[in-house]
């Protein structure tokens, strides 16, 4: 009976200790090599009055390795989602109110989950995204989450680098 018990702490105490959140991907799509990849940035803007822009979009990510890719000018969307009514028509640059855009940008292949990101807007209007992550695809078919879920849900400044790192 003893033994059992000293099995069962052992146990829960193994379970405890593991490390546990919800918001980090899983490793599916790192490469682990210094080579050039693709990576896919969904970028989702918020429904609040005035959340869209059309001022000049730039962002930086990277991973606890020290990889950075910065995109100097987001331009060229594949709008995921737009409201009943609005958004698709041509000459659409991304970033309209209740929207969610993903955008293109390659560099050094990441080995780990990209835990930082930072968003930069130059221009007038103001700009409420409400979530961005990073995607990439594995296998030439397969896109899957390779960062953290970045929550802004707030106006970002102009022409400073705003936003998070996890690393």
């Amino acid at each position: 009976m003893k033994r059992m018990s000293i099995l069962t702490v052992f146990a829960i105490f193994f379970i405890l200790s593991m490390p546990i959140n919800a918001m980090q991907p899983n490793n599916y799509g790192f490469q682990g090599s210094k080579t050039n990849c693709t990576y896919s940035i969904e970028i989702e803007t918020t429904c609040a009055q005035s959340a869209g822009t059309t001022d000049h979009v730039s962002v930086r990510f990277g991973d606890s390795e020290g990889n950075l890719i910065i995109v100097k000018h987001l331009n060229n969307p594949k709008l995921l989602y737009a409201p009943k009514g609005g958004l698709r028509h041509r000459g659409y640059g991304g970033f309209g109110r209740c929207a969610k855009d993903m955008f293109e940008a390659s560099g050094p292949c990441m080995s780990q989950t990209v835990c930082s990101l930072y968003l930069k807007r130059v221009g007038s209007d103001d700009w409420r995204p409400g979530r961005v992550k990073v995607l990439h695809q594995q296998d030439g078919s397969r896109v899957v989450p390779v960062s953290y879920v970045f929550y802004f849900r707030t106006f970002v400044p102009e022409n400073v680098w705003y936003g998070f790192n996890y690393c």
